[in-house]
């Protein structure tokens, strides 16, 4: 027989008869078989009792449900009388109270909830029942704060449930779950560590707590420990999405694209739903082909971002990332072709106008680059500007000066900086220090450091304008009030450890060694994170290469790799070290190139691997990469200094001289605490040496013998 809900004779109360009935039949059969009473104590209550109590709590438990099912405050009220006038009949029933104890909880009266379950305690403070499920009640009611905001008192009274659980229970590994989670929300992260932990020792099967300790790890940037843990999850667990996902975010963060794309790959394999049309699949996809781009697995990448694009057609992004990798493969026409296909679409995109901006540098031809931004931005100018339009202007600006800084072109530079602090006023800490480093980037020390000492009066201590002054006195050999101006910085808390590193390169730079380790020694020692430990373990690889302790700095520079195998610095600095020294070649070269992966137009990471190639006499490679470093780094004197050896060893004698007079000139002009003499006298013998071999007409032998001491 159907009922229909709107007939009150035979369909909605005959049908609530029909439950309620079934109800008393099974209450009375459990009773009469002789069914453990309801209350926690055996025979506390008598036969007629235990059966009242069963009567009222099927009917309290059915209008229960109706509450939930059809949202009637009503139905609330009655599974409420009900589930009391169970209790009266029967009013030891612990069962009887979590039933009434949810009930007040699922209809927003916590207070209600809260003192049914301080009866309890009352009775028996041991029941770990009531209590986590009352320490679950507040941590639910915690979050449902408006606009995502958490209620912290609310929150405080979970982890006592759940603190005082543990104490009854201390072996219990979902106790320690529960606390470890609930710390975790109120950023108590080391206990919630030592909570996880515990939890893992007691049930090393128990997944729930390995997910919450991997999350809780990347959470305090304990990035190599946070990854091992979601590692082995995902290894054991098999492929929860939620956990492949936070696996592959926590690779990109530390740089590991490779193994990102990996894990996004395995992603797409465990989607029921592989049409194109999917929204979830295509942002697993695009995530898919950013990651094989940024490991520089370019023809991968290129599958994937036409493949997007093909379902897309209309989103330039693709097409930018395409012109970008035609970029690094110095496939320019391509490149040229993606991008003006992506202008089509947003000609007034930033990203578009920076792509073109970086095609014209990759081409060295910085002057078109200048010229683009600087139309870009005339075309676009305006008395005021809405707040949506000052950002991208601001970037033009900052990029222009840049620019321009590399053409020497100091007052330019300053002017395009200068006009971002109008435009943005709170940028003006960043705009002073881009107009340090300008000066700087000029070789006026005096001016720079008067600049930078003007930047510190007028905005504080900023951290960075504090640094930058005292590196500039550094420069000029003030070594003494270089460590004054940065020393006032410390605060005696963790923080100090990026301003005692700060004065340990003073120390170095000043070849003050051992002080400069000592001041690493105190920083090592406030490292809390992966990103300290790395930052350490840089600092002293760096002190010990400036000492000439090559095997330390490199045990050092191996250890940092360690923690983060993609830290293109460390990757770089040790491969240069190598190459510089002649010795594993092979290896400097991987180590350098795994560098340029990262960052496929670093100048640095350009010079280091052309001096790679000179090392190996693969000197065309040798000259194409220094030539594309030189472009970025017009006035380094390394870089002049190598690519006169190189030049020198291929017969272009007087382009060889050339790079090594302008190298000279550039140490001359170089802070005084930067001057290499070694690398000064060489040259000096170099030149030397070459024009007493033409006035003689000697062979070069000489000078080669001197190029390659």
């Amino acid at each position: 027989m159907a009922f229909c809900f709107s007939d009150p004779a035979g369909g909605f109360r005959g049908w609530v008869r029909w439950r309620v009935l079934r109800w008393i039949t099974v209450a009375l059969l459990l009773a009469v078989s002789a069914t453990p009473s309801l209350s926690a104590a055996d025979g506390a209550v008598s036969a007629q009792k235990r059966s009242e109590a069963y009567y009222h709590f099927a009917l309290g438990h059915l209008y229960h449900q109706f509450a939930q099912q059809f949202m009637r405050p009503e139905y609330v009220e009655r599974a409420i009388e009900e589930y009391n006038a169970a209790l009266a009949a029967d009013p030891g029933s612990a069962l009887i109270r979590v039933e009434l104890i949810n009930l007040y909880a699922g209809a927003n009266r916590l207070d209600d909830a809260v003192a049914v379950a301080e009866e309890v305690f009352a009775e028996n403070p041991g029941n770990v029942e009531v209590r986590r499920l009352l320490g679950r009640i507040y941590h639910s009611y915690a979050s449902k704060g408006p606009q995502g905001v958490v209620d912290t008192e609310l929150l405080q009274k979970a982890v006592e449930q759940f603190e005082r659980l543990v104490e009854l229970e201390p072996d219990n590994p979902e106790n320690h779950v529960g606390v470890g989670t609930l710390y975790r929300a109120t950023e108590e992260l080391e206990k919630a560590e030592q909570s996880l932990k515990r939890a893992v020792e007691l049930d090393p099967g128990q997944t729930d707590a390995k997910v919450e300790l991997a999350y809780l790890l990347l959470q305090a940037g304990k990035m190599r420990d946070g990854i091992t843990a979601l590692e082995e999850v995902v290894n054991s667990g098999g492929d929860d999405v939620r956990n492949l996902e936070a696996l592959a975010a926590a690779y990109e963060q530390v740089g590991r694209f490779r193994d990102a794309a990996a894990v996004y790959a395995r992603i797409l394999q465990t989607r029921s739903a592989q049409s194109t049309g999917n929204e979830d699949v295509l942002r697993v996809l695009q995530r898919l082909a950013d990651s094989l781009f940024l490991s520089r697995q370019f023809g991968a990448a290129l599958k994937n971002y036409e493949a997007l694009l093909a379902v897309d057609p209309g989103k330039a992004e693709y097409l930018l990332r395409i012109s970008q990798i035609e970029r690094s493969r110095e496939n320019f026409p391509k490149a040229w072709e993606a991008l003006e296909r992506a202008r089509e679409l947003e000609p007034e995109s930033l990203p578009v106008q920076l792509q073109a901006i970086n095609l014209f540098q990759a081409q060295g031809r910085t002057e078109e680059a200048v010229n683009a931004i600087s139309a870009s931005l005339e075309s676009t100018r305006r008395a005021e500007y809405p707040r949506s339009e000052r950002g991208q202007r601001a970037m033009l600006l900052e990029r222009l000066g840049l620019l321009k800084r590399d053409l020497d072109d100091t007052q330019g530079a300053i002017a395009a900086f200068q006009e971002i602090g109008d435009l943005v006023p709170e940028s003006k800490p960043h705009v002073a220090a881009q107009i340090v480093e300008t000066w700087r980037s000029a070789r006026d020390y005096p001016r720079a450091e008067q600049e930078a000492r003007k930047a510190v009066g007028e905005f504080g201590q900023d951290f960075t304008l504090v640094e930058l002054l005292a590196s500039i006195l550094a420069d000029r050999g003030k070594t003494k009030e270089s460590i004054q101006v940065i020393g006032e910085l410390l605060t005696n808390e963790p923080s100090d450890i990026d301003v005692l590193l700060a004065m340990a390169q003073t120390y170095a730079r000043a070849r003050q060694f051992e002080t400069a380790s000592k001041t690493i020694d105190r920083a090592s020692k406030l490292v809390e994170t992966d990103r300290g430990r790395i930052s350490v373990l840089f600092a002293y690889g760096s002190l010990y290469e400036r000492a000439k302790e090559f095997d330390r700095a490199e045990s050092k520079f191996r250890e940092l790799l360690e923690i983060d195998p993609n830290n293109a610095d460390a990757l770089n600095y040790l491969g240069y070290m190598f190459a510089d020294r002649s010795v594993h070649l092979d290896e400097a070269h991987d180590l350098i190139q795994r560098a340029l992966d990262i960052e496929p137009d670093n100048g640095a990471f350009l010079d280091s691997l052309g001096w790679v190639y000179y090392r190996q006499n693969k000197l065309d490679l040798a000259v194409k990469f220094l030539e594309r470093s030189l472009r970025q780094y017009r006035n380094d004197p390394i870089i002049h200094s190598h690519l006169g050896d190189v030049y020198f060893k291929q017969g272009r004698v007087e382009s060889a001289k050339e790079h090594w007079r302008r190298g000279l000139e550039e140490w001359k002009r170089s802070a005084p605490a930067e001057r290499d003499p070694n690398e000064i006298e060489g040259l000096r013998r170099k030149l030397s040496d070459l024009n007493l071999s033409m006035v003689e007409g000697d062979s070069k032998a000489k000078t080669k013998d001197s190029v390659e001491r």
